[in-house]
């Protein structure tokens, strides 16, 4: 065999022992492998991390939810209840609102039986009547109502027989203080007298403002609207 055909095959050998080296199939197959368990591991690494942001971006949502909702309570309590802070009761209190509750209904009570007892009297109990009315009212007005009572109802009331007898349809507190209150009031007045046996129902609503003297809700004010 000559040197030519000699160093032919010799190159032939080497680029086969190259081939089978550069393409070994066990070691393509770790190699994909390797690839394949990094790609998973990537796309679990990216699953985490998205659960993750999704759990942060709930927690965050939550928490601006609760902080929200104190927000409002505070603006609630703080802000839209002045009369607790008129009577310096507790925001936080279990009790405030049925404590306010049942000054609203005290006033309103009061309120209702002043004004029936202005309202109504008769000829034979009207000394009576009108000391159980002034007893429902306080400063100024107490001191109008006894003149006029004097020099105008007592009068007709004697001689032309005029009765009158008020019942209340409804009372409703519109403010309310630790001092003072103000109830609106709507009234039904029946009159009679000797010129008008036939009784007439008259209707009617009146501001009534009142004082709170010594734990008693006196009538200050008496303002028919």
């Amino acid at each position: 065999m000559s040197n030519e055909n000699k160093d032919a095959d010799a190159t032939e050998v080497e680029i086969t022992e190259s081939a089978a080296t550069e393409i070994d199939p066990a070691e393509a197959d770790a190699t994909q492998a390797a690839a394949d368990e990094t790609a998973d591991d990537s796309d679990v690494s990216v699953r985490e991390k998205r659960s993750v942001g999704r759990l942060v971006a709930a927690i965050v949502l939550a928490v601006l939810l609760v902080g929200s909702a104190a927000g409002a309570a505070s603006v609630y309590f703080w802000m839209y209840r002045p009369d607790q802070k008129a009577f310096g009761l507790s925001f936080f209190s279990l009790d405030v609102d049925k404590q306010i509750q049942e000054r609203q209904k005290l006033v309103a009570g009061a309120a209702r039986d002043g004004t029936v007892a202005l309202l109504s009297y008769a000829p034979e109990t009207l000394d009576k009547d009108l000391a159980n009315a002034k007893s429902h009212l306080t400063g100024e007005f107490l001191k109008y109502y006894s003149q006029f009572t004097d020099q105008i109802v007592a009068p007709a009331a004697k001689q032309k027989g005029v009765k009158t007898e008020a019942t209340v349809a409804r009372a409703a507190v519109s403010e309310l203080h630790a001092d003072s209150a103000v109830v609106l009031v709507f009234v039904n007045q029946v009159t009679t007298s000797k010129d008008r046996p036939d009784p007439a129902l008259a209707t009617s609503s009146v501001v009534v403002k009142l004082t709170n003297i010594d734990g008693h809700w006196l009538i200050s004010e008496f303002n028919p609207v």
